[in-house]
């Protein structure tokens, strides 16, 4: 019986956070999170994107910039 409720809790917490909260997006570089902002469209990320991708061209050491989707477990501050 425990494990039916266990079940129910994690259904309605996915379905909670995919729908209670809307997609927020950050940089990174290699994968790891380097603003420390989050955004709410990929419009507004463009220009500290543009930033990092100056950096990036200036002092080239083979890392790849993207804008990410935010995952609150891969990419805390």
């Amino acid at each position: 019986m425990k494990n039916m409720s266990d079940k129910k809790v994690k259904t309605d917490s996915v379905i909670r956070n995919e729908t209670a909260y809307p997609k927020k997006y950050v940089i990174t570089r290699s994968g790891l999170r380097v603003s420390d902002l989050e955004y709410e469209n990929k419009e507004r990320a463009q220009a500290e994107f543009d930033h990092w991708k100056k950096i990036i061209s200036r002092w080239p050491d083979g890392s790849k910039i993207e804008i990410s989707e935010f995952d609150e477990k891969k990419h805390r501050i």
